[in-house]
């Protein structure tokens, strides 16, 4: 009780019955309640994965830090007993889930790092006494599925790095993940999902892990272009997904549906999906007339008015260098001529405008190189094109970015896009490691070859030997 309250008289036995202390009992039931609540708030709490929005790392203590600097990651020690143990210990440190496990891994190995898993290597076979004397670190190294292969020339596997055999490997953080993103991530899990994001985010963390612990000081401009292209593949990739859904547009459409043969509209190979229900035939005219009116140059329009055929179809792919949006003038005239369709017809032609573009050559491991000469030629006399787009289309692309499509030529030199076959990120690129994924080397096979007198009954696996005399054993 308060020092105010012990001054008044003292209650009697009557007065304290028929006036009980409300105030302390209103205070025990705030205690009871909040007991309850304490007792229920009780529980295990959920742990930190380290990929949480706002998570950071704590701060390390003045020995680990010194550790790291000096024992970990000392700038003497080579490149790739650095980042070796750089990779072991990012995963001791976050929690990855299954998704993320495995497209890390994937991602490691597209830069030659070792992933699989490996059998009897856990603490299961360890005794008690045996774990005693290790430390945490002795642990990892042992448990770890993340190695860099070091194995002489008959015992490497020619399908990750060796830093005995560096020829044909570079440190190339920023390539690595572009070419992550751009070609293996999107296989795997597509350009729209959950899981791409999250395929993004654990490359960024650990590069961002990279960075923090000072692994590689002289890759540190590397690292920072390939955080660039984290943040590049999450803005890039989603937008190519829409723009592929859309294209080529009603424009390209309607100039197909009118200049190409009823035949070519067979749906084997087509990507874009509004080829699967053609424009009506007046509507086709209206758009590809209106267009023409309104973005050519008056001689050209008028010479578009007559009767015209396709005298050329190629498939080619193009960089974008420019896109030109739609001025006030033609605008103008959209909206003009559009008030008068809506009244007249119920319907609107979509404001165009344009991208210009050079061909290029996509390297995406096909035996494309051929072709590459010419468009390398073709690149230094500067021979540029230019292609109509609606602006909803043209909302999704950037300067930079390729497209592989098959353009029409028409007899007055006017061209459209007949179909899209791939649209690719600026930062597009194709490492060869792809191609190691599922390599094994050859070995000697004493098994003779398949020839035109062999039994077409006879069972694959049979030795082909079997039955053939090899001639008199007395002889």
């Amino acid at each position: 009780m308060s020092s105010s309250q012990d001054s008044d008289p003292a209650p009697t036995a009557e007065e304290t019955v028929q006036e009980p202390d409300r105030t302390n009992v209103h205070l025990d039931l705030d205690n009871a309640a909040g007991k309850k609540k304490s007792r229920g708030g009780h529980g295990k709490s959920k742990k930190a994965t380290g990929f949480e929005e706002f998570y950071c790392d704590p701060p390390l203590t003045p020995d680990e830090y010194d550790q790291e600097k000096n024992v970990i990651y000392p700038v003497h020690r080579p490149f790739a007993d650095r980042i070796e143990e750089c990779i072991q210990r990012f995963r001791a440190r976050r929690r990855l889930d299954n998704i993320r496990e495995f497209l890390f891994s994937k991602y490691l190995f597209l830069g030659g790092i070792d992933t699989a898993v490996r059998q009897f290597q856990s603490t299961r076979s360890m005794t008690a006494k045996s774990l005693q004397d290790t430390t945490k670190s002795d642990v990892r190294e042992m448990t770890a599925d993340d190695v860099i292969q070091r194995g002489a020339d008959k015992n490497r596997d020619p399908r990750f790095y060796n830093p005995n055999y560096p020829e044909h490997w570079d440190v190339d953080f920023a390539g690595v993940a572009a070419g992550f993103f751009s070609e293996q991530l999107i296989a795997l899990v597509g350009t729209e999902s959950v899981d791409y994001r999250q395929g993004v985010d654990v490359v960024y963390k650990f590069l961002k892990y990279v960075e923090q612990h000072d692994v590689c000081p002289e890759y540190a401009q590397d690292l920072k272009k390939a955080q660039e292209i984290c943040e590049l593949a999450l803005d890039e990739v989603p937008t190519i997904s829409k723009a592929s859904m859309i294209l080529p547009g009603d424009f390209n459409n309607a100039a197909r549906q009118l200049f190409c043969k009823v035949d070519e509209f067979n749906l084997v190979d087509q990507t874009d999906f509004q080829s699967l229900e053609p424009l009506d035939n007046q509507k086709a005219h209206l758009i590809f007339g209106v267009t023409l009116s309104i973005l050519l140059p008056p001689s050209v329009s008028v010479v578009a008015k007559g009767e015209l055929t396709v005298i050329n179809t190629v498939e080619q792919a193009f960089e974008i260098c420019q896109i030109s949006l739609a001025d006030d003038e033609p605008r103008a005239k959209y909206k003009t001529i559009n008030s008068h369709l809506a009244k007249s017809m119920g319907i609107s032609v979509e404001v165009c405008g344009s991208i210009t573009v050079h061909p290029t050559h996509i390297r995406n491991g096909w035996d494309n190189t051929t072709p590459g000469a010419n468009v390398d030629d073709r690149k230094k006399e500067g021979k540029e094109e230019t292609f109509i787009l609606e602006e909803s289309i043209l909302s999704h692309l950037k300067v930079g970015m390729k497209i592989t499509m098959t353009v029409c030529t028409l007899d007055v030199g006017i061209k459209f896009i007949k179909h899209v076959k791939d649209v690719n990120p600026t930062f597009y690129t194709f490492l060869p490691q792809e191609l190691m994924l599922h390599y094994k080397e050859p070995v000697p096979n004493d098994r003779l070859g398949k020839s035109i007198h062999d039994d077409p009954d006879a069972d694959d696996n049979e030795d082909p030997l079997a039955g053939v005399p090899i001639g008199d054993p007395e002889g």
